[in-house]
């Protein structure tokens, strides 16, 4: 599924005391491609994802889904992360998955492979019967990605979805981010972690104070701001941590 906005702006409040969220913000982003959105906090990330999901309404502007304005039924095709995690505190996780699942209409047999897929995937399965509270917050960000995949999307839209994670689950995330751009999903991710935006974007939009102040390639970005190409490091100290914690829990499951 494409995901496509075109002129989008937003004004919060009225008068004296208003405030414009967004300021025809425009950006595509094609099948199987992972787009990265920068920006400080309050710059309309946020905001941006919202009115995309229809929990926000447009000021002016549209959001087309495969070049048609997006309905309520095309939305459901898209996989949700909020930055507020918007699960159940006490719901066990398992049950959290099989009620998104079915909600975007998938049979109650279609979800429960589904949800046993990614808690597998995940390697959350040993909570699957859990409240979520009782969960770590590595494990609960695990449980909301789950929430956005068990539906079998055509589109993710993630917001900040590495805020707190360990190394090992970061890339466990990133290879999910990887693995669903390559199936052919379109990915919309917010993150702080500019060396993960760099890492995993196909394209790059930097959004200040509610306008899209430039978007492009990483490469596009470098050569705009006159900046030397990156020098990729065979081995990054992410993957050499992370196989050592792996390592380490092998070895005291086995003890």
């Amino acid at each position: 599924m494409d995901i496509e906005v075109q002129g989008l702006s937003k004004t919060f409040g009225s008068g004296d005391k208003s405030v414009h969220a967004l300021k025809d913000v425009s950006f595509k982003i094609d099948s199987g491609e992972i787009f990265g959105f920068v920006g400080a906090n309050g710059a309309g990330k946020s905001t941006t994802m919202r009115i995309i999901m229809g929990v926000l309404a447009q000021g002016s502007g549209e959001v087309l889904l495969d070049s048609k304005v997006a309905t309520r039924e095309a939305r459901k095709q898209i996989g949700y992360m909020p930055s507020e995690r918007g699960l159940y505190a006490k719901m066990k996780v398992r049950e959290q998955l099989l009620y998104f699942a079915q909600l975007h209409g998938l049979s109650p047999s279609e979800a429960h492979t589904s949800a046993d897929e990614w808690l597998e995937r995940l390697n959350i399965t040993q909570y699957a019967l859990k409240p979520l509270q009782t969960l770590s917050t590595g494990n609960q960000q695990r449980a909301q990605l789950a929430v956005s995949l068990v539906s079998k999307p055509s589109a993710l839209v993630l917001d900040e979805p590495f805020a707190g994670l360990d190394p090992q689950a970061v890339k466990v995330m990133s290879s999910v981010i990887r693995e669903q751009a390559q199936a052919g999903v379109s990915v919309l991710f917010s993150s702080h972690q500019l060396d993960l935006v760099d890492e995993l974007s196909h394209k790059v939009g930097i959004i200040k104070a509610g306008e899209m102040v430039v978007q492009g390639t990483p490469d596009e970005l470098r050569d705009k701001a006159g900046a030397p190409k990156v020098i990729t490091i065979p081995t990054p100290l992410v993957d050499i941590y992370s196989d050592l914690i792996a390592e380490e829990e092998k070895e005291v499951q086995s003890a």
